[in-house]
């Protein structure tokens, strides 16, 4: 099977915030079947990834700061993207809207994504599961039909990354294989034919 560039995008920057923890599961599990992964932390990045002007609005993009281009070459690169978000007030949290929407649509396009969603509710971050697809939608993804909800993520996932929980380990298989026939899929079509003009 061939290797795969994932990107893993995380939506929190909330002090005590679980999902750090749910997205080093998302990456260990990528690992394991060896593809390659990137993580964009909005924590990690410079201003937080919050700046005044996205990428493709500048004069001159080369100017940007040089953790928006870098970041923007590992968009480019990526074959599948994994999207962890938590629920803030039954929509997508501000800090994954600002940090995606920083970058062109065209650096996205063409490309799968699966979603994550997590929540201290019930729910299980389902409202912002709902939210992100047409979000993603419009920059260009194109999501995979099941998306993972993890309801009161508190205490199921270790700070390693570890869960505990094995619903949510199938639960994370099962999308798991999903984004990777996708992403072979997609990556092998693109490889053969280009994407559209």
């Amino acid at each position: 099977m061939a290797s795969l560039r994932f990107v893993v995008i995380l939506g929190s920057t909330r002090e005590g915030r679980l999902g750090e923890n749910v997205a080093k599961n998302i990456i260990k599990c990528i690992k394991e079947r060896n593809h390659h992964v990137e993580f964009i932390d909005p924590l990690k990045l410079g201003s937080n990834g919050h700046i005044e002007q996205p990428l493709h609005f500048r004069k001159d993009p080369s100017q940007a700061p040089e953790w928006m281009i870098s970041t923007n070459a590992k968009i480019q690169q990526a074959n599948a993207f994994i999207i962890v978000t938590p629920e803030y007030n039954c929509a997508l949290p501000p800090a994954l809207t600002s940090i995606m929407d920083q970058f062109p649509p065209a650096s996205y396009r063409h490309k799968p994504c699966a979603i994550v969603a997590y929540s201290l509710g019930t729910f299980g971050g389902i409202r912002a599961a709902a939210f992100a697809r047409p979000f993603l939608s419009e920059l260009g993804m194109i999501s995979t039909p099941y998306a993972c909800v993890i309801p009161q993520v508190q205490g199921k996932f270790n700070d390693d990354g570890e869960c505990t929980d094995d619903r949510i380990k199938k639960n994370v298989e099962k999308l798991m294989d999903e984004i990777q026939w996708y992403g072979l899929a997609i990556s092998d079509k693109i490889k053969a034919d280009g994407v559209p003009s």
